[in-house]
């Protein structure tokens, strides 16, 4: 049975398939109105134009989407989805349909002649780059764009989406198996408004309200400064406790920093055990109760463990609360606190969010999807948190070959992540014990190296180098991690 999506979600709905099943979306677009879209989103290929489905032509655009990174969309209008006539091992071989099989060297290399080219793209224009000369103005398009012809070599990208496109209602079984079945829900108001809407740029990503933005900046500043009445009143209006700050803190973090108790219960009552999260980590890995023993907050940290926060978690230099704690009042506490309470509260709080989840789900498909994604925040949640045995642990039930397919919405593997947060213990298993490549690229085009680089982790770098990992490699914002400030320090030491 095919899952609804809305129109104005289509963007989002077909990238994340891939990170929540592993697998490529069918779609079933009954009006047309999704592929009056996706014209404009990749690669197009329609089985009513002359030649769109010959065997070069779709060999090429396979090749281009992958090295580009972009959407393959192949659109079967009212015929039969027949995919299987086109499918030939050295232009369009089978194994398309499988994102993880697609990009093994063995797999795409057949594809390839040598009259192909690959200019690279790149949309970060450096100002010393350009003095030189290394870009030049392309105007055939709609937009001119910024091109540096930085390498010809094929690179795949991870960004690559093959997506079938249908107006029947029942695809073939073959391919339900095979693919992720997506129904486009249109109403006739949306048809109206979405008229012409898309031509030539992508619909906006769907954002916090102005509203919605200030109430969650607004609760971080009350919460900093300890204003209870204000706090309240904001989570009353639906306030989100776990919104961030530009350092990746939560209002509950804030309140703990500075001491103010009666701020901290109150975000920690707030819809218990779902609301505020115990164990939310800043970019630096420090949760509230890091935060709290390093001031010497020693009643808030008691809080803290009372609701589920863990004193076992350790920050991305490797430091635990209790090595952070400013007094002895506050390391007493972590000393006489029993662990396996937290994890009892850990376990409540984790059967709260299921229950919660499971009212939202209508269908195998969608239970499917919602344990994929329960294992994939477990998975994302360990690596940042250092835990390496217990990641191992996690991983060891998985299949090798689909472990790297398991992303957060921002499209990084658990290797990005260990390079992230600083986690080189992690990053060796992931290579030694998994199998895995050194040059996965998240939704923006960013390698481990390049994330590791801008985070100033040396080390990992150097694990990284050793494993093949390309620093030349661009993504979305920059050529490569070259430009990356740091770099050049950490590559000539």
């Amino acid at each position: 049975m095919a899952r609804a999506i809305k129109l104005r979600d289509i963007t989002s709905e077909l990238n994340d398939c891939v990170y929540t099943s592993g697998k490529y979306p069918l779609l079933v677009d009954t009006t047309g109105q999704a592929c009056q879209f996706l014209k404009y989103r990749g690669r197009y290929l329609s089985i009513l134009k002359k030649g769109d489905f010959e065997k070069e032509t779709l060999r090429k655009a396979l090749v281009q989407a992958l090295h580009n990174g972009a959407w393959l969309v192949l659109d079967f209008d009212k015929l039969e989805c027949d995919l299987q006539s086109y499918f030939d091992k050295d232009s369009f071989p089978e194994m398309v349909l499988s994102p993880h099989e697609l990009f093994l060297e063995e797999n795409f290399t057949p594809l390839l002649r040598p009259t192909d080219e690959f200019a690279a793209k790149v949309t970060y224009e450096h100002q010393a780059a350009l003095a030189e000369g290394a870009f030049q103005d392309r105007t055939k398009c709609h937009a001119p764009e910024r091109v540096a012809d930085v390498s010809k070599k094929f690179d795949p990208k991870d960004s690559f989406r093959l997506v079938l496109a249908t107006k029947q209602e029942e695809p073939p079984a073959s391919l339900k198996e095979k693919m992720v079945l997506l129904k486009v829900d249109v109403s006739e108001n949306e048809m109206k408004e979405n008229a012409g809407r898309w031509a030539g740029r992508e619909q906006p990503k769907k954002e916090k309200s102005k509203e919605q933005v200030k109430m969650d900046e607004e609760l971080l500043e009350f919460a900093f400064d300890g204003e209870l009445q204000e706090v309240q009143t904001l989570l009353d209006k639906s306030a989100d406790p776990m919104a961030k700050d530009g350092r990746g803190n939560t209002a509950l973090s804030e309140a703990a920093v500075q001491g103010h108790l009666e701020v901290v219960k109150c975000l920690l009552d707030w819809k218990a055990p779902i609301g505020s999260d115990p164990n939310a980590a800043g970019n630096d890995g420090r949760t509230a109760l890091h935060r709290a023993c390093f001031q010497g907050h020693q009643a808030v940290a008691q809080v803290l463990l009372e609701h589920g926060s863990d004193p076992r978690t350790k920050d991305r230099h490797g430091e635990l609360p209790y090595d952070m704690a400013s007094n002895d009042e506050t390391r007493a506490a972590l000393e006489a606190w029993d662990s396996a309470k937290t994890d009892s509260l850990k376990e409540e709080r984790a059967k709260a969010i299921d229950a919660e989840d499971e009212k939202n789900v209508r269908n195998e498909e969608e239970r499917l999807q919602l344990a994929r994604r329960k294992k994939t925040a477990k998975l994302c949640e360990l690596t940042e948190q250092g835990d390496k045995d217990a990641l191992e642990l996690e991983l060891l039930d998985l299949d090798r070959k689909e472990i790297p397919a398991y992303r957060d919405d921002r499209g990084n593997s658990i290797l990005h992540l260990a390079a992230t947060h600083g986690r080189q213990e992690i990053v060796t298993l992931l290579f030694e014990s998994f199998g895995f490549g050194a040059n996965p690229r998240d939704s923006k085009g960013w390698t481990p190296i390049a994330v590791a680089a801008f985070h100033g982790h040396k080390k990992i770098c150097q694990v990284l180098m050793a494993r093949k990992a390309d620093p030349l490699i661009e993504n979305a914002y920059r050529p490569h991690c070259s430009w990356v400030d740091g770099w050049m320090i950490i590559l000539s030491t």
